[in-house]
């Protein structure tokens, strides 16, 4: 009997012993558990489209299930953004921690965007929201921020819905920036590819804050923030007494010439590539290019007279382009920006000197309307 006893207390031990074993599959700290779970899954399903060269569709996760919705290049591709989505986490089911089922409902063929620009903005009692958006259910989500956000405002949709976004986390991004945007007295957020940039004015705690924020921003985005601590530009001393928000093209031109008085933005010799030595001084003419692209920003690229003119003209219109380039890849506005080669045409100093020579190899920038 005692026997007996002894065999049914292991048996039942047993049988505690599994279910423990179970609920610590389903419940444990894993990515395959039942908390873990949708949180994991949307990391793979991400990588997946990633690899699939979709990154910019939108995953939602409900449980083991996912609603994927956005634009793609090609009919085909709505298939197989599904079988990316699907094998993404392997063969699913409970214990896999897969995906059991994919709705790509929300996906459809369309147009393509580049480079991918979006950006809220408050104006006045108004908050803007602009741009490029990667499907209608990011669109809604983002008004419903914005007007959470800001209750007391009317809350403008510019959006369109294109594809070509840099990640599926792009609408949570987003989101977020428009509730950054809150703590600001003025400023405005712009994604521009995988470029967040955070412009505008507030006090020391809030800027503190948001550099917390973005120190590390989710990959594949990077963030810049041209921030003024009550009114003050602590980041770029020279541009002290200016202002850039709200002043004239003259305003702004003037906060060139200042960042510009003494330094020049180096070369290769004979190319067009930056010298990584102009990085400082390009991020600071990136921060006057963000506050100022409001108006029309020429570019133009100078060089001195040795040498053929056509190779000089050529030149000098490549240096221009690159300068561009950088500022746009800050989030500067691609369509405010003009980028235009003069070679040996428009001289500073006379070319008989070598200190001469080098004051004409310059990039310079005007401002318009």
């Amino acid at each position: 009997m005692t026997d007996e006893s002894s065999l049914r207390r292991l048996f039942w031990v047993g049988v505690a012993g599994v279910a423990v074993a179970m609920l610590g599959g389903v419940f444990g700290a894993h990515d395959g558990s039942v908390w873990r779970m949708p949180r994991a899954l949307d990391a793979r399903v991400e990588a997946a489209l990633q690899r699939a060269n979709m990154p910019g569709l939108d995953v939602r996760m409900q449980g083991q299930r996912a609603i994927v919705s956005g634009i793609v290049e090609t009919e085909e591709d709505v298939e197989a953004a599904r079988q990316a989505t699907l094998t993404a986490a392997g063969a699913g089911g409970a214990w896999a921690g897969g995906i059991t089922s994919v709705d790509v409902s929300g996906v459809s063929a369309g147009v393509f965007e580049r480079p991918y620009a979006w950006s809220v903005r408050r104006d006045g009692n108004r908050v803007r929201l602009n741009g490029a958006v990667p499907s209608e259910t990011s669109r809604e989500r983002l008004m419903e921020t914005a007007r959470a956000s800001f209750p007391n405002a009317e809350a403008i949709d510019e959006m369109r819905v294109v594809g070509g976004a840099p990640s599926s986390t792009f609408t949570d991004v987003a989101r977020q920036a428009i509730i950054e945007l809150v703590n600001l007295r003025n400023g405005q957020v712009r994604i521009v590819d995988n470029q967040i940039a955070v412009i505008g004015d507030g006090d020391g705690e809030v800027v503190d804050a948001l550099q917390h924020r973005y120190a590390s921003p989710p990959p594949p985005f990077r963030a810049r923030l041209d921030l003024t601590i009550d009114g003050l530009d602590i980041a770029n001393p020279e541009l002290q007494g200016l202002d850039l928000r709200s002043g004239r093209a003259e305003t702004c031109a003037q906060a060139f010439d200042r960042l510009l008085d003494g330094n020049v933005i180096s070369f290769a010799s004979g190319s067009a590539a930056i010298d990584p030595s102009s990085r400082r001084l390009l991020n600071s003419l990136a921060s006057v290019a963000l506050r100022c692209d409001r108006f029309t920003i020429e570019v133009s690229g100078h060089t001195d007279n040795q040498g053929a003119r056509e190779l000089n003209m050529t030149l000098s219109e490549a240096r221009a382009e690159a300068v561009a380039a950088y500022l746009a890849s800050q989030g500067v506005s691609r369509a405010r920006l003009r980028a235009q080669g003069f070679g040996p045409d428009r001289p500073r100093a006379p070319n008989t000197t070598p200190s001469g020579q080098a004051q004409n190899r310059r990039i310079d920038f005007s401002v318009s309307g």
